[in-house]
């Protein structure tokens, strides 16, 4: 079986657009868009020059216009969600246990989740009220009378 030049070129296109899905940054599609254009300056007739210049032009081309426009709409860093105790920050939660001037330590309770907490002022803080947090410190909250407005 004799394999021709527009089925080779057609053949390293496949492989660099596969090896595109396993590795990041649009690079390698660009040389699979360049081989199928070398595989049409194959089967229109051109000698191995003209192809790998068809080949070389595409690429530059394709990567100046076309990766530019994927990163921008495939590679959008939109806006991160927070997980673990980063997530907590922000939250309200209820005191369950009264929450003395630190040094000492209260509890409180957020989605059913009982949190050591300390409060980062110098007032006392009652069971019962809402507080919101302002920090993590290890497995220890650190919170403040929420606002009601």
């Amino acid at each position: 079986m004799d394999i021709s030049p527009a089925q080779l070129w057609i053949i390293g296109g496949v492989v660099m657009f596969i090896l595109e899905i396993i590795t990041p940054g649009f690079v390698l599609a660009n040389f699979g868009v360049g081989a199928f254009a070398g595989a049409l300056a194959a089967w229109l007739g051109a000698d191995t020059t003209v192809q790998v210049i068809v080949f070389a032009l595409t690429c530059l081309v394709s990567f100046f216009t076309v990766r530019p426009l994927l990163s921008r709409t495939m590679l959008k860093q939109g806006e991160q969600v927070k997980t673990g105790t980063a997530a907590l920050v922000g939250r309200i939660a209820i005191v369950t246990t009264d929450i003395p001037k630190p040094p000492e330590m209260g509890r409180v309770k957020i989605d059913g989740d009982s949190w050591q907490a300390m409060i980062s002022g110098p007032s006392t803080i009652a069971a019962g009220e809402t507080v919101i947090v302002i920090a993590v410190n290890s497995t220890t909250l650190v919170v403040e009378r929420a606002h009601n407005d």
